[in-house]
Formats: structure tokens, sequence, C-alpha cells
């Protein structure tokens, strides 16, 4: 499809319900990704004199969907909250979760096997309460834990999108896997 032969009006139409699972299954909440949706045909709408139709229509949007999603967690990224409820100056440290020297989890720490659900309920349970857990991150943990495990961006595409250093990266990650282990252990995940 040319830009000529595209008829925006028929986009909600033809692609609007699976570009909102997408979207949805990206940030797990439905207005957020109605309005990421929303934000992709307008960015679309105002390119479609330079669309070059290399790709198809469906392609294109898809490709601007996922670079508003990405927009997404780098505001969310910059928001300025910044609490550690659940760490506390009292208990204990990465270190004693994490092997210093390259940041995998202690033998004593590691988390127990999930894959061990053997029904499609216990998986979707899983499912729910992990997005659940991962809604109560910081911002900016949930942003970076978003685009490295559900987008799959690379550590240096993560630090250039949300201008963070490498180290500044690891920190945050080690952080969001801390508090997801513990929001998933308080129900009842990862346990023996």
């Amino acid at each position: 499809m040319t830009p000529s032969t595209s008829v925006p009006a028929q986009w909600p139409d033809r692609y609007g319900d699976e570009l909102y699972r997408f979207a949805l299954s990206r940030v797990s909440d439905s207005d957020v990704a109605e309005e990421l949706v929303q934000e992709a045909f307008l960015s679309a709408l105002d390119g479609l004199a330079t669309f070059r139709a290399e790709a198809s229509e469906r392609t294109w949007l898809f490709v601007i969907l996922r670079r508003k999603i990405i927009d997404y967690y780098r505001r969310q990224a910059r928001a300025t909250h910044v609490g550690l409820d659940e760490i506390s100056a009292e208990g204990p440290t990465e270190a004693d979760f994490f092997v210093p020297k390259n940041g995998h989890w202690t033998s004593q720490q590691a988390p127990t096997s999930w894959l061990n659900a053997d029904a499609a309920l216990e998986q979707q349970e899983l499912h729910d309460i992990l997005q659940r857990c991962q809604k109560r991150l910081p911002a900016q943990q949930g942003a970076v834990f978003a685009l490295r495990f559900i987008e799959e961006l690379s550590a240096e595409e993560i630090c250039q999108e949300l201008g963070l250093s490498s180290a500044n990266y690891w920190i945050i990650v080690h952080r969001a896997k801390l508090q997801l282990r513990r929001c998933l252990e308080k129900h009842g995940l990862g346990k023996d």
C-alpha cells in the first residue's frame, strides 16, 4: 500500500485491536495502552507523507507504536519518585543477594524454579501476580525492567534511551529484581 492508497480512517478498524493488545502486553495498563495506540495513529497520520511503503502499513504502525512505548518508559524513568521503601538500611544489602563480580544471584539466595506450574491456571496466576508486582516498582525501575525483559532491548540501548550510565543501569536492574522477588515471595511464589 502506498501513501496515496492508504486510508487512515480505516486504521482503527484494521489494526486497532491488534495494536492495543500489543501495547497492553507491554504496559499492563489499559488506559495507557489506549493512549499509546492513539499517539501511534496520530504520529502515523503526521508522517503519512513520508511513508515509502518499504514495509507493510501494519508493520509501519507497529514500529511507530513500539517507539511510543519506549518513549512512555523513558518518561516513566525520568519521574522524580525515588523510593526504596522495601529496602531498609537495617535489612540485607544487595551484596547479600548477588555475587559482586557478575551480578548473578548467590547460591543461597537463588530463586527456586517457578516452571513447575503444570496447569494453565497456575501460569495465568503467576503472570497476574508478576504484573501486579511490576506495577509496584518505582517508575525508573519499572521502565528499565520493562525495556530489558519485555521489550528485550540491550543494556546499551536502554542506557542510551534513558540517559543512564552502565553502572546506574545495573544498580537499577538489581534493585528491580530484589523488589520483584520480595513481592513474588509475599504472594507465596519461589519459596520451598
